[in-house]
C-alpha cells in the first residue's frame, strides 16, 4: 500500500534509479547503469583532451575548450562522490516517512503537504525546463543539414560542433556518427545534475517543512486547557513536561537529518563550487568576447545554468538556518511565562542550542548563505579579469 506521501518522492526516486544512486534498486542494474554513464563521460573527456594534445594551447584556446571539459568532470564526481553514500539515501528516506507518520493536527499536515508539493513541483519544472532547452539546442545544431535538404545549395552549409573534439577519424565520412556520440552525452550529462540538485532541495525543503512545524508546536507549547475539576497542578506541569520531551526529540532529529544530509553533500559541495568558480570566469570571458550566436547562446546558457545550481544550494542552506532560528523566535513568544518555574528551567536545553546555528558547509570550508553566495560570485568576476589581462 502507498504511504500518502509516496508521490510527492516519486520523481525523486525515479531520477536516483536512471542515476545508478537509487538504495531501492538492484545492486546489478546500479552498477549497469553507472558503467553506461562512465563510459560515456570518459569517452568524452577522452577525445576533447585529444583535441588539446593535437593543437596549440593559447589562452583564447583554454577560455574556449575547458568550460565542456569542467562540466564533464564535475558530472562524474558528481556520481562518485555520491555512491558512497547511497545507504545514507535510504536512511534518509525512512526519516522522512517517520516524520509524515508523526500524530500531526490538520494545520500541521497542511505544512507538511505545501513544503513537499513545492519541491515535487520544482523538480518537475526544472526536470522539463532543462530537457526542453537541451533538445531545442539539439535540434538547433542539426539546422545546416536540414537546410541542406529542404534548401540546398550549391555548397553545404558550415557545420555547427557544440564543442571541440577529436576522434581521430575522417569526421566528413563518419559525422553522424560523431554527432550521434555529441548528442548522447549532451542528452545524458544534465541527468546527475538535476538528479543531485533536486534531491538536495526535496530534503532540505522536508527539513524546513519539519521546522516550520516544530515553530507552530512551540507558539502553543504551554497553551495547556486547564481543568481544575479533573486535574491538579502536579498533573498539568506532567503534561507540559512530556510535551517539552517530545518537542526537544523532534529538534534532535531534525539536527540528525541535516548531519546526514551534511554527510552526503560537504565533498560534492567543495568540488563543485571550486570547478564553478572556474567554469563561471570562463563563460563569463565567452560572453564578454562573444564572436557568434552559436557561441553566444552556449555561453549564457552554461553561465546562468551555473548560477542557478550554486544559488540553489546557497538558498536552501540560508534557509534551514533561518527556518531552525524561527524556532527559538516562537519559542521567546510564546505564553512560557504562565509555566512554572521548573518547566521554564527545561527550555533551557532548547534555548541554548541557538548559539550553535544549524548550516550546511562545503567540507567546514564554506557555509550555504546567500551571503557567501554573493562571495562566490566576486570570486567568479574577480577571476575573469584576471585571465582577460592575459
Amino acid at each position: 500500500m502507498e504511504h500518502l506521501e509516496e508521490h510527492y518522492y516519486k520523481l525523486n526516486r525515479f531520477l536516483l534509479s536512471v542515476s545508478g544512486l537509487s538504495p531501492y534498486q538492484s545492486r546489478w542494474s546500479a552498477y549497469l547503469i553507472r558503467i553506461v554513464f562512465t563510459v560515456l563521460m570518459v569517452s568524452s573527456l577522452f577525445v576533447q583532451i585529444s583535441y588539446m594534445i593535437t593543437s596549440d594551447v593559447t589562452i583564447d584556446f583554454i577560455v574556449d575548450a575547458f568550460p565542456s571539459f569542467l562540466i564533464i568532470m564535475g558530472n562524474l564526481s558528481n556520481l562518485y562522490t555520491r555512491i558512497i553514500h547511497v545507504d545514507k539515501f535510504k536512511e534518509l528516506f525512512e526519516r522522512m516517512s517517520k516524520d509524515w507518520a508523526l500524530q500531526k493536527t490538520q494545520d500541521e499536515i497542511k505544512i507538511m503537504h505545501d513544503y513537499a508539493e513545492t519541491s515535487r513541483l520544482s523538480t518537475l519544472y526544472s526536470l522539463i525546463a532543462i530537457y526542453i532547452n537541451i533538445v531545442g539546442y539539439n535540434v538547433w545544431l542539426f539546422i545546416p543539414e536540414i537546410l541542406d535538404i529542404v534548401s540546398p545549395m550549391n555548397e553545404s552549409r558550415p557545420r555547427k560542433r557544440p564543442f571541440n573534439v577529436e576522434f581521430f577519424i575522417d569526421e566528413d565520412r563518419y559525422f553522424y556518427l560523431i554527432r550521434s556520440h555529441i548528442c548522447l552525452v549532451i542528452f545524458t550529462m544534465p541527468i546527475i545534475y538535476v538528479t543531485c540538485s533536486t534531491l538536495f532541495l526535496t530534503l532540505t525543503q522536508h527539513v524546513c517543512g519539519m521546522c516550520k512545524l516544530l515553530g507552530y508546536r512551540a507558539e502553543r507549547l504551554f497553551c495547556v486547557v486547564k481543568d481544575k475539576m479533573t486535574r491538579d497542578i502536579i498533573q498539568e506541569s506532567q503534561v507540559n513536561y512530556k510535551s517539552i520531551a517530545v518537542f526537544v526529540q523532534q529538534h534532535y532529529n531534525i539536527i540528525q537529518f541535516v548531519d546526514i544530509i551534511e554527510t552526503c553533500h560537504t565533498l560534492p559541495f567543495l568540488l563543485d563550487f571550486l570547478g564553478l568558480i572556474i567554469l563561471m570566469s570562463l563563460t563569463l570571458i565567452q560572453v564578454l568576447t562573444i564572436s557568434g550566436i552559436e557561441r553566444a547562446i552556449r555561453s549564457i546558457g552554461v553561465f546562468i545554468a551555473s548560477l542557478s545550481y550554486v544559488f540553489l544550494f546557497c538558498y536552501m542552506g540560508q534557509r534551514i538556518t533561518d527556518m531552525n532560528s524561527s524556532i527559538f523566535d516562537k519559542i521567546f513568544n510564546s505564553i512560557w511565562y504562565n509555566a512554572a518555574i521548573s518547566e521554564q528551567k527545561s527550555l533551557l536545553i532548547i534555548i541554548m542550542r541557538r548559539y550553535h546555528p544549524l548550516v550546511l558547509t562545503a567540507c567546514r570550508f564554506y557555509v550555504m548563505s546567500l551571503q557567501n553566495y554573493g562571495m562566490i560570485l566576486q570570486t567568479a568576476i574577480s577571476y575573469c579579469m584576471f585571465i582577460r589581462q592575459f
